[in-house]
């Protein structure tokens, strides 16, 4: 059994459990911002779950079973993060029911090089367009289903996209968010990546938020945007092991 925390107070003394960078997009709930937050027991908590998007962060400590128990009914359909004593004990109970793959944290702190990042986000041909997102774009990219945008976009939302005769063909945009700042989330259509756009809209981006004296977190899927999150002027941390559970052939 498990208890969702509704309490900002009891919220503050699960943050502890959440200290390294794999989870700090788990900020977003410590923050009660976005979110549930749950624990085993809500008095005194072995372990605790940041439930945000379609991310799991897990961290803390109980036995074999009990874990077994909880992710079982309530967050198979999630992917997982979890501490490293957590992952283990996945690896163990699930054997080859899960998919483990990578993700790449990006440090937080960061010094950008403002002349270069005007630089980059007008280097786009004349046929592409970069686009502040309001709210009116906002619901057409959801509509679409393009990518993950922050909801309630007129209060929380911060983005550019890239239009091409009248089409939407990438949006880097805040998805999670933070009381101080977002998470970076960037998409551009395969039919036109190598063109220089995803670097555009991100260098855009970043300049908005230091405009508007936010902080910019960035998190790595793939390898491609570690290396572009590089170029932006971000400084690589280290990878994490991230869990999927693998669908049977009836899903």
């Amino acid at each position: 059994m498990i208890f969702e925390i509704n309490n900002f107070e009891k919220l503050k003394e699960i943050k502890p459990l959440f200290t390294d960078i794999r989870f700090y997009m788990g900020n977003s709930v410590l923050d009660g911002v976005m979110g549930k937050a749950f624990v085993d027991n809500i008095e005194n908590p072995n372990i605790a779950f940041l439930v945000v998007r379609k991310y799991c962060f897990i961290s803390g400590n109980i036995n074999d079973k009990k874990l077994k128990d909880i992710i079982d009914e309530n967050f198979k359909n999630y992917t997982l993060i979890p501490s490293d004593i957590i992952a283990n004990k996945i690896e163990k109970i699930y054997s080859n029911n899960v998919q483990k793959s990578q993700r790449y944290s990006i440090k937080k702190e960061v010094s950008f090089d403002i002349d270069k990042l005007y630089r980059m986000s007008n280097r786009l041909e004349k046929d592409f367009k970069l686009i502040q997102i309001d709210e009116v774009l906002a619901d057409n990219i959801k509509k679409l289903e393009f990518i993950n945008i922050t909801d309630n976009y007129k209060k929380n939302g911060i983005g550019f996209c890239c239009v091409h005769n009248n089409e939407i063909i990438g949006v880097a945009s805040s998805n999670i968010f933070y009381k101080e700042g977002i998470e970076v989330n960037i998409k551009v259509k395969e039919e036109y990546r190598r063109k220089g756009i995803a670097t555009a809209m991100a260098s855009k981006l970043i300049i908005e938020c230091l405009n508007q004296n936010k902080k910019i977190s960035w998190d790595a899927a793939n390898l491609n945007s570690v290396s572009l999150a590089e170029k932006l002027g971000f400084e690589y941390d280290s990878a994490y092991n991230i869990y999927n559970f693998k669908k049977s052939k009836n899903e």
